[in-house]
Parts: C-alpha cells; sequence; structure tokens
C-alpha cells in the first residue's frame, strides 16, 4: 500500500504570457506526495491546461480529494482518460511500485523496469533546451542573454498580434541573430490559412534555420489544410495543440503519419508509459515540451525524454528552457523543499 496527500500551488510568471489562447498570468496546479511501507518518498505534480483538452484544475483538485489516502499502486489504472494530467500525476507513484516488486519478486521484472534512469547530466545543458523568447518586439533583444546562457534553440510565440508587424519583427530577429541560431514558431492554432502559408514563405526566405512553424491552425481545421499545402514548403510543420493528450495524438497520426513533427506535453498527455509506447511504436519525430510545471513536473517529463533518447528517437531540442519565465528560486530547489515550501 502507498500513502498518498497533495497540496495545491500558485505560481506567478514574471509577466503574463501572451498567446493566441490570450493572457496567462500565474501557473496553478497540485503537487503529490508518495509514500511506501519502507518509508520511500516520490513526488508528482498534476498541473491541468484546460484549453489544451485536459481537465480543469477544480476538476483535478476534486478527483484527488476523492482519491482514498491509502491506496494499491493498481488503482493508477483506473484513472480515466478524461483526466490526462491527473494520469501523469500519479504516474509518479510507478518507481515506488517497481521498488516493491523488486523485493517481492526479483525475478520476475519487467524489462521496462531493469535499468534506472538518473537525470544527471541529461537534459540540463542549455543546448539541449529551447529557451522561450518573449513575444512581440521584446524577441528583438530577450535572445541575448538566453544566448550567452548557452541557448542555441528558441522558440516565439506568434500570431499575437497583426500578422504584418510580426513579420516586419520576424525580418529584425533573423537578420539580427547569429547565423547559428535556430528557431521554433509557434502560433498556438491562432493563424488563418493565408496567414500561414505567408508565414511559411517567409520561413523558407529566412537567413536561419527556422526548425518547425508549430501549430499554425486550430486542431479543428489544421489536418485538412496540411492535406492542401502538401509540398509547397520547405518549413515544417508542428502540431501541439492537436495532439495534447495521448487519444489525440493517436487519432492525429492516423491521418498525419510521419509527415511533420509532434510536439508533446508529457505534464497533460496521460500516462506516460503508454505515451511512451505508442511514440517507440511508430518511431515519431517528437519534441519534448513544457507544460510551464514545476521542478516536480519538469523532472517525471525529462526521465520519459531520456527513455525516449535512449530508445533512438529524434534527440530534438527539449521545450524545457523556461524556468527564466518565473521569478521564484523553485528551480534551485529539491523536490521535498518545494513540497516543504507549500
Amino acid at each position: 500500500m502507498l500513502r498518498f496527500d497533495f497540496r495545491p500551488y500558485c505560481r506567478p510568471f514574471c509577466q503574463p504570457l501572451q498567446t493566441a489562447h490570450g493572457l496567462w498570468a500565474k501557473r496553478t496546479g497540485l503537487l503529490l506526495r508518495f509514500e511506501d511501507e519502507q518509508g520511500q518518498v516520490r513526488f508528482g505534480e498534476v498541473a491541468p491546461i484546460p484549453w489544451f483538452g485536459t481537465e480543469t484544475q477544480a476538476q483535478a483538485r476534486a478527483f484527488c480529494d476523492r482519491f482514498p489516502r491509502h491506496f494499491a499502486p493498481e488503482q493508477i489504472d483506473q484513472i480515466p482518460d478524461n483526466l490526462p494530467a491527473c494520469q501523469f500525476g500519479f504516474s509518479a507513484v510507478s518507481p515506488l511500485s517497481r521498488e516493491a516488486a523488486l523485493r517481492l519478486h526479483p525475478q520476475s521484472l519487467s524489462q521496462a523496469w531493469e535499468r534506472d534512469w538518473p537525470l544527471e547530466n541529461f537534459g540540463d545543458a542549455p543546448r539541449d533546451m529551447c529557451a522561450l523568447l518573449p513575444t512581440g518586439a521584446g524577441a528583438l533583444q530577450g535572445w541575448r542573454s538566453l544566448w550567452q546562457r548557452g541557448h542555441r534553440t528558441f522558440k516565439w510565440k506568434i500570431g499575437v498580434v497583426a500578422v504584418a508587424e510580426e513579420l516586419a519583427l520576424f525580418q529584425k530577429l533573423v537578420e539580427t541573430v547569429p547565423p547559428e541560431l535556430r528557431l521554433r514558431l509557434d502560433a498556438n492554432g491562432g493563424l488563418t490559412p493565408d496567414a500561414a502559408a505567408t508565414w511559411l514563405a517567409a520561413c523558407d526566405r529566412a537567413p536561419i534555420t527556422i526548425e518547425f512553424l508549430e501549430q499554425p491552425l486550430p486542431p479543428a481545421t489544421i489536418l485538412d489544410w496540411l492535406s492542401q499545402i502538401a509540398g509547397r514548403f520547405q518549413t515544417a510543420i508542428a502540431l501541439d495543440e492537436s495532439v495534447a493528450t495521448l487519444q489525440q495524438l493517436q487519432r492525429v497520426y492516423q491521418q498525419v503519419g510521419d509527415r511533420g513533427v509532434y510536439v508533446v506535453k508529457p505534464a497533460i498527455a496521460g500516462d506516460p508509459q503508454q505515451l511512451l509506447d505508442f511514440c517507440l511504436r511508430h518511431r515519431l519525430d517528437v519534441v519534448f515540451s513544457s507544460a510551464l510545471a514545476t521542478p516536480v513536473g519538469r523532472n517525471r517529463a525529462l526521465e520519459l525524454a531520456q527513455r525516449s533518447w535512449a530508445a533512438g528517437l529524434p534527440q530534438r531540442a527539449l521545450g524545457f528552457g523556461v524556468s527564466h519565465w518565473f521569478a521564484d528560486d523553485w528551480a534551485s530547489l529539491s523536490e521535498a523543499a518545494l513540497w516543504a515550501r507549500l
């Protein structure tokens, strides 16, 4: 049996994050604590983003309120698919279950658990991390300090002001930055088909590498549009909001297949083992990305990314270079210290 407890958190951004979905001023979620009968502790995180198709914060809180404070590990398999952030958070009990299995059945442990995956020296190098730039004109200077820290891949959110204005800023940006800088553009589904085509043409002409244009159109219309523009542009298209959960990813893959890049936020995608199995089975070109969670959720997501890299999936820069968006010191705290802080 495992013991369960949780605590809510609220973490303001240094400045509101402007996206095509509107202004996002603070990150809220739940930290989870699990303890087994030998006193070993593991932390998880539930960090919903409802506009990506997850449960709401209130729904996640209600589920945690109802969940038994003492439970058997197999009970997490009963968490429904309409609570993907909860599925991810509670999946943190798996290593505790593994330790119990080792004690009871050391010879029958499955292949998936035969090796530890320490986070040390993985994903912490800035070159492995894509850093999120300020929106609008702030990007023209915002890249400099991040470049000095060692980042070489950057994301800039577009679709927040008029297309002509953003294209002018884009032209200034790509002419200013070093030629080896790699840029990802994220529209959060906020463009029209004509605007998206204009952006793709500009990306094709850019003097630096535009790694991809992310989610240019809303999920309801982008798949048909992808078929219409097939072969017209060199710049890759990445899907994000369209594949926010594992169920969405499975449906979209049936139509898109290996064309394009899949941006996956493990913290909101659902059960991470099922997610990894799907990505490996189809050898997807995946970018694992942050859901702007705390270091607890970040660590659990990086464990998944590490397994994918070890299994041979493409090693694209991880989308976790977001700590500079918070004014607190949480990134420097251990998981236990962060729990104690709440």
